[in-house]
């Protein structure tokens, strides 16, 4: 389902996917390389949050509340992805309602590791 819609895209080490604060409209999903999550301090110094790996996606809050990126991604070392747009994940997550049950057991799952990690 998700191939029929998703585009394949490839970039090198370094290359930025998107800034924090950015307009968000597509989803990653982590094909091959790894991605970081950085979000700047109060000094502006981007801070590492995370790192994505094959199989994990990027992307999906702003994806889905149409609001802006809350942290910048950044290839570490050459990634490929498969793209969805934000009009067709929408479309999907309508006919099969399972998609988009899963993108909020994910999101549940990161806040609460984000949650017991401030603890």
């Amino acid at each position: 389902m998700i191939s029929t819609i998703a585009s394949e895209e490839a970039y090198e080490d370094g290359h930025t996917l998107f800034h924090e604060d950015d307009i968000g409209d597509r989803l990653f999903i982590v094909v091959s390389g790894e991605v970081m999550i950085l979000k700047k301090n109060k000094e502006g110094e981007e801070k590492h949050l995370a790192t994505l790996k094959e199989n994990d996606f990027l992307g999906e809050l702003s994806l889905f509340d149409a609001e802006t990126r809350t942290a910048t991604a950044r290839c570490s070392g050459r990634c490929t992805f498969l793209v969805i747009e934000r009009n067709d994940m929408e479309q999907l997550a309508h006919e099969y309602p399972a998609i988009a049950f899963g993108f909020i057991k994910v999101l549940i799952s990161r806040m609460r590791g984000m949650v017991l990690n401030r603890s």
